[in-house]
Order: C-alpha cells, then structure tokens, then sequence
C-alpha cells in the first residue's frame, strides 16, 4: 500500500503538471497565434507536439536526461516531417516554443516552487503577446486590382480613387497606391493598392 500510495504522489502532480503544460500551449496558440491569421493545423500541431515531448520527457525523466535530448526529439520531428513543407519563421517559432515550453516544464525538478514555473510561462507568453501585438496588429497588405476608371489614376485626385475603391470593393484604410500597366484599349488598369485590414477580411496576393 505505501508503494501505491508513493506512486500516487508522484503521478498527480506530473499529471497536473502535464495538463498545465497543455494548457500554457493552447493559450499561446489560440489567443495568440490563432486570431492573426493563423491556421487550425498548426494549431493542432502545437498542441499534439507539446503533448508527445512532456510525456517523452516525464517517461525518461528517471534517467537524467538533459534539455539537450528534449530539443534533440523536436530536430528529430522537424527532420522527419516539416522539412519537407513551407513553414514561415513565425509558425517554426511558434512550433518551437511549443517544444521547449513541454521540455522545460516536463524536466524542471520536482521541488521546484510552482511560482517559478508560472512566471516563466507566463513572461514567455507576454513577450509573444507584445510582439504579435506590435509587429503584426495592423499589419498592411497588398491587394492587386484591374480598375476600370482612368480618369482616376491621376495623382492629384487620389482621394477620389480611395473614395471609389472603398465604395465598390469595400477597402478602407489605404496606405497607399500603385499604378502600373494601363490598357487604354480596354480603359482599364493595374493597381497595387496596400491597405489596413484589421478584421482580416482580406488576404494578401502572392
């Protein structure tokens, strides 16, 4: 009986801890990563990669493995699957984090106090809060357009031509505009028009 009992005391706080990890990670992804653009696959992927290094890394514990073996296990995901798709650095950031957030909280020693534990997440997740909120709130893209109205191309009306292209396409918040190939056959014309888009209605051409 005191063996059980023993092993109960171990397994719920691992557990809990596991389960705070987890949630540390969906917090990041939802409210973070998730509203600026962001995609539901990688968001799985957070959550499940997470989920594999904590538990690897509470498997393996006992055997004094250092950080350095838990960073290895996500090179090791990273050779065999995502090297193979385009990932832009924000979400290999974000996969990354993913990663060492489960490392750091599956390896920590067991008497470490709580309070510690927390902070460190909780600065983690206020630096990716900051950045995501200064870097990418309010973000300008870029929308390519055939217009068909010449005559307001010209420079000294352009806000006439802002005006238009918020009436008939619903883009507002123009930074700024470019022209390029006109065809005077057809009266139309290639516009480049870079503008705010902060209910993210819009996605920005390749």
């Amino acid at each position: 009986m005191e063996t059980n009992s023993g092993s109960m005391d171990v397994f719920i706080p691992t557990m809990l801890k596991f389960w705070y990890t987890i949630a540390v990670v969906f917090i990041m992804g939802r409210f973070f990563y998730y509203p600026n653009k962001g995609k539901k696959e990688y968001l799985f992927t957070f959550l499940l990669l997470a989920a594999v290094i904590a538990f690897i890394c509470i498997l393996v514990k006992r055997v004094e493995l250092s950080l350095g073996f838990a960073l290895g296990i996500f090179a090791i995901f990273s050779i065999i699957r995502y090297r193979t798709t385009p990932i832009s650095p924000r979400e290999m950031t974000y996969i990354f984090l993913s990663a060492g957030i489960a490392a750091k909280n599956s390896l920590v020693p067991d008497d470490m106090p709580f309070l510690k534990l927390l902070s460190s997440d909780i600065s983690l997740l206020l630096i990716a809060g900051l950045l995501e909120y200064f870097l990418f709130r309010g973000k300008v893209i870029c929308k390519s357009i055939i217009y068909d109205n010449l005559r307001l191309i010209n420079p000294d009306i352009r806000e006439e031509l802002k005006n238009d292209l918020k009436q008939r396409f619903g883009i507002s918040e123009i930074e700024k505009i470019k022209v390029g190939k006109i065809d005077a056959v057809k009266n139309t014309v290639r516009l480049m028009v870079y503008f705010k888009d902060p209910d993210e209605n819009n996605f920005e051409d390749e």
